[in-house]
């Protein structure tokens, strides 16, 4: 039976190690590749100008049959249009009336505020520039010809009513335009899409609006989501940028919205249009050498000659912040995910935040929120803390036991579990204070890797980023084995494994010499794991730890009174 604890006692510890590979940032639902009905629509959508027809060809079949309008060169040499508000900066160009950079005021490229503020996209004029549009049917280029600003600049004060700049092209017999409106306080801004048919015949056009970032972004983070995004038929759907990259993923459905992630940001476009209910439209996702593509596929419009349709949009460029995000709508909010954890770690950020308003610092805040987890699972502690020092005063009768019947095992189990009941023991008693953990470590995990209020969070000393792994400066560059993420040294997690050894010999044992050994190297194991969490997650354990050593020590002097 004790052989049987052990096992269960690594198989346990080992879940904690190496579980969060599979449940603390598992790898996006591996959707099977697009089934035909959505390579179909993904052919019809999505077609190369090889495929789409010659622009300004008629999509009605009983349309008169006209020379194709000629299509608008291609941007040459585009100018930059910058557009200010208190919050953010983003330049747009004429190349496509598209963005090419937005930076986000509030927030740093580098702990401290150091390094400028944070840029969240800066597309390279080789590649496409985001929220450009394109009309494939008609002229599926559209996004690399030139449009004309309404203004050279365009600067939004605190206080100011919103402003909008204009962008305006003719090409393959579409005049369009490009509203973009802006407001002071907010990081979402609108878009409006407007297309007039200037040919003399019925046209069908569908609109597809594109979202772009570079996938490199992750790897601040590595714990962190990034990929395709869409909140769709009332779910959250996620495509990694590795998998994107393999293959174009279509989503097709009651789509709200969609975006691309990276670590503590991301950029969405949400349809704003009054459409009828329950109106579908495809999502496709892909990637090349890095760069990321979300397109909106909005569903065919019909043209009469002369006529005009409009497409609203809201886009949305700024920190994964449930505060920021909700009161947007759109369910934008479902952006921020914890995945399997969601029901812990929410509230969890909650309290985390909480705690910050009134102290002023997070890594205090989860100090505090440590405190609180220990009171709560004080009760389940103190009954394992029971449980282990019962089954060591055991121990020698359960040898006897063995000794007594070595040669039938059914019957030294079946004594063994009679001797258990008689003296009210759980064997099992001392693994309940990890597998009640374990969740809460989880969901801690979760919150510290993905959340934007832990992103450059210092603490003290020198812990100026609880997202980021513990690292105290040497002075001199040396690569310690194991230690990714820069030079330094982890004290913080150095200190952790100590009180985790510290807990394990005050912890009463079986007397089985190969299993107290096995459980002193767990404190090892947990050390070298923890190397390159986040600062924030060894500080919980660190603190967990310390107070774990604290009631086992309080709960070893009430044994000897």
């Amino acid at each position: 039976m004790d052989n049987k604890n052990l096992i269960l006692a690594v198989v346990l510890s080992v879940a904690l190690l190496w579980g969060y590979t599979t449940f603390i940032a598992p790898p996006p639902p591996k959707n099977q590749p697009a089934t035909q009905e959505q390579k179909q629509a993904q052919d019809k959508e999505g077609a190369k100008p090889a495929e789409t027809g010659k622009p300004g060809e008629a999509a009605s079949p009983g349309s008169q049959a006209l020379a194709p309008a000629p299509a608008a060169p291609l941007a040459q040499a585009a100018k930059d249009i910058t557009v200010e508000t208190p919050l953010m900066k983003i330049v747009f160009s004429e190349r496509g009336g598209a963005a090419r950079q937005v930076v986000l005021k509030k927030y740093h490229m580098e702990p401290g505020k150091a390094g400028g503020p944070f840029v969240l996209l800066d597309i390279k004029s080789s590649d496409p520039y985001s929220l450009g549009l394109s009309l494939p049917n008609v002229d599926p280029q559209l996004g690399l010809r030139t449009f004309t600003a309404s203004a050279g600049s365009l600067k939004v004060e605190m206080g100011q009513p919103p402003q909008s700049l204009v962008f305006k092209t003719q090409s393959a017999g579409m005049a369009v335009e490009k509203i973009y409106t802006f407001k002071s306080d907010s990081y979402a801004f609108d878009m409006t899409v407007r297309i007039t048919n200037q040919t003399q015949q019925n046209m069908e056009i569908t609109p597809e609006i594109s979202l772009h970032e570079y996938g490199e972004k992750a790897k601040v983070n590595t714990y962190a989501f990034t990929g395709l995004e869409a909140w769709r038929d009332h779910r959250l759907v996620e495509h990694s940028d590795s998998d994107i990259e393999k293959e174009t993923r279509v989503e097709s459905g009651s789509v709200q919205w969609a975006g691309l992630s990276i670590p503590y940001f991301l950029g969405v476009i949400a349809p704003t249009s009054a459409e009828p209910e329950g109106i579908k439209r495809s999502v496709r996702g892909s990637g090349k050498a890095g760069l990321m593509t979300a397109t909106i596929v909005e569903p065919p419009l019909a043209l009469a000659p002369g006529q005009t349709q409009e497409k609203t949009f809201m886009v949305f460029y700024g920190p994964r912040d449930l505060g920021v995000l909700e009161p947007l709508g759109h369910n934008l909010e479902k952006a921020v995910d914890f995945g399997w954890f969601d029901l812990i770690a929410k509230p969890m950020l909650a309290s985390l935040n909480f705690f910050e308003r009134y102290v002023g610092n997070y890594g205090v805040a989860i100090i505090l929120i440590t405190i609180m987890i220990k009171i709560l699972l004080w009760p389940v502690a103190a009954k394992s803390y029971k449980s282990m020092k019962k089954m060591q005063e055991l121990q020698p009768v359960l040898a006897k036991l063995k000794e007594k019947y070595k040669d039938d095992r059914e019957r030294m189990q079946q004594e063994t579990m009679q001797l258990y009941k008689t003296y009210k023991v759980n064997p099992l008693g001392g693994c309940l204070p990890m597998v009640v953990q374990f969740p809460v470590f989880i969901a801690f995990y979760k919150v510290l890797g993905s959340a934007i209020e832990l992103r450059h969070a210092p603490f003290m000393l020198w812990i100026n980023d609880l997202a980021a792994p513990d690292r105290l400066p040497i002075g001199f560059d040396f690569a310690i084995p194991f230690v990714q993420q820069g030079y330094g040294l982890p004290v913080l997690t150095i200190l952790m494994g100590g009180s985790m050894f510290l807990q394990q010999k005050m912890t009463p044992t079986t007397g089985d010499p190969t299993q107290a050994k096995m459980m002193l190297m767990m404190p090892v194991v947990f050390t070298f794991m923890f190397l390159n969490f986040p600062s924030g997650l060894v500080l919980y354990w660190l603190v967990q730890g310390i107070l774990s050593i604290g009631q086992q020590y309080w709960t070893n002097k009430q044994k000897a009174k």
